[in-house]
């Protein structure tokens, strides 16, 4: 088998206003954050016949550079290749960007190639994704998450969660750091008190705080009992995360702002961290998030893939060392298929591949 045609996409998609409700991600989006994101779909056929389906997503600017990526670096690196070899495609676009760097807008274009590879290698063995990566479960706990804003109200969080978590959810995980840090602090206590102690409630600041900050809001939310705490600091400052774990008892999660795998490797290494936050759609895909799966279990830390359940669903149901998925739900208009909430779990499709496929009528609507 060998890939023949590898071509793209570019919608805009809006993000859900506020009040709007969908079935997985029940959470209204937020104000202050961005009213769309971009997705660049790929697409891989072969000489068989058989296709993969893959995407990428950003929240800011770069989506033409991605696509433009896709279709003059990646397109003609991949063609004639065997879509089965995963694991060196991903050496091969690695190197190719190597005086360039890899890491940043090619890793999220490749992003679209590698989870579309898995796609195309799932349904050419007749199995859904998880499945084929170790079917470690059936089914996963998630929590909601929307990630695209940081100015939200308290009232308005609950009244969108309060449905989801009668029907199973954990809870839900939402980002500060828009500005005042004691108003910050005093919006996640009311948070916590209106959703009562048996709801799971996260809290990302996105890398937005300096290290004195994140110490004292990390203090405040031990105190408070939040059950964790994700990217307080920048990505790069490896000796405060050392002194935040050092430090305290809230849970501390990284990764979803981190570019590269190999960041990951040091924080699971030297225990900076209990979870781990890889982003399939920034780091080259589902391979690259293997690998960090591989090293976290070895030293019992936890992955939890943020964002896109439809790949995050596969990744939850299939690493034993993933405790959950992140549900947020941005693209159920765009995508037929898709996870499902059932007997208050999130379950994947039981299609082949990831179980998706594309709304004709959402790409003409929403494409660039």
């Amino acid at each position: 088998m060998r890939i023949t045609t590898i071509t793209t996409d570019h919608l805009r998609v809006p993000l859900p206003k506020r009040g709007k409700i969908s079935l997985i991600s029940a959470q209204p989006r937020t104000s202050g954050g961005p009213e769309f994101v971009d997705l660049i779909l790929a697409r891989i056929e072969t000489d068989t016949g058989t296709t993969g389906l893959g995407f990428t997503y950003l929240l800011g600017p770069g989506s033409a550079v991605v696509r433009a990526l896709l279709e003059t670096e990646l397109a003609p690196l991949m063609t004639g290749e065997n879509p089965h070899d995963t694991d060196r495609l991903l050496g091969k676009a690695e190197a190719h960007f190597r005086a360039a760097g890899f890491a940043g807008l090619p890793a999220r274009a490749y992003s679209a190639i590698d989870i579309a590879l898995w796609d195309l290698k799932a349904r050419s063995a007749g199995v859904p994704l998880y499945q084929l990566l170790g079917g470690a479960r059936a089914a996963t706990p998630y929590f909601i998450s929307d990630g695209a804003g940081t100015t939200w109200d308290a009232g308005d969080v609950v009244k969108g969660v309060k449905p989801a978590i009668k029907q199973g959810a954990m809870g839900v995980r939402v980002e500060i750091g828009g500005g005042d840090v004691n108003a910050d602090a005093e919006q996640v206590r009311e948070l916590h008190d209106a959703l009562g102690d048996e709801a799971w409630l996260g809290v990302s600041a996105g890398g937005r705080y300096d290290l004195n900050t994140a110490l004292a809001l990390a203090h405040f939310f031990d105190d408070q009992g939040i059950d964790w705490f994700e990217d307080p600091i920048p990505a790069a400052d490896f000796s405060g995360y050392a002194r935040i774990a050092d430090r305290l008892e809230v849970l501390l999660a990284v990764g979803a702002t981190f570019d590269r795998r190999e960041d990951f490797y040091r924080v699971i290494r030297d225990g900076l961290a209990r979870v781990v936050r890889p982003d399939p759609c920034r780091l080259g895909g589902i391979t690259p998030v293997l690998k960090i799966a591989a090293a976290a279990e070895a030293y019992h830390v936890a992955v939890s893939p943020v964002r896109t359940p439809e790949i995050g669903v596969h990744l939850a149901c299939a690493l034993t060392a993933a405790p959950h998925a992140d549900s947020v739900s941005w693209f159920h208009e765009v995508f037929n298929g898709g996870p499902k909430v059932e007997n208050g779990k999130l379950v994947p499709p039981t299609e082949p591949g990831l179980g998706l496929t594309v709304n004709a009528e959402a790409v003409a609507k929403l494409r660039v």
